[in-house]
């Protein structure tokens, strides 16, 4: 049985974090960049890094930079949730492992002494 804590709560603060209040007390949050990087969808995890993108507007060419923001946040069973982000990507399901993996706070992951 997998013993990884489940998400009491998860919320968007703003476009630019996530928060999750785990069943066992813990709180994670995370930066969009960070989670963005993350994504466990095939098409970001066969790509070495996320390129910019370049979108046509009126038959001239404009390169994004501009890191995306979260805009939606759907649960997705009692596993994963799916987060939608501000470019149109959404395919990647974060699962509650994942996310607990990927807290980088000093009780996740203490600096060694």
């Amino acid at each position: 049985m997998d013993q990884t804590p489940r998400p009491r709560s998860i919320e968007r603060i703003g476009e630019d974090f996530l928060a999750i209040v785990w069943e066992d007390g813990h709180e994670s949050f995370f930066a969009a960049p960070d989670l963005r990087k993350n994504c466990p969808c095939a098409a970001c995890r066969t790509q070495a890094e996320h390129r910019p993108q370049l979108v046509s507007s009126g038959g001239a060419l404009t390169l994004i930079t501009a890191a995306p923001r979260i805009v939606g946040i759907e649960e997705v069973g009692r596993y994963a949730v799916r987060l939608k982000w501000s470019d149109g990507h959404s395919s990647g399901l974060y699962e509650h492992r994942l996310l607990r993996a990927l807290c980088r706070c000093d009780v996740c992951h203490p600096s060694a002494i």
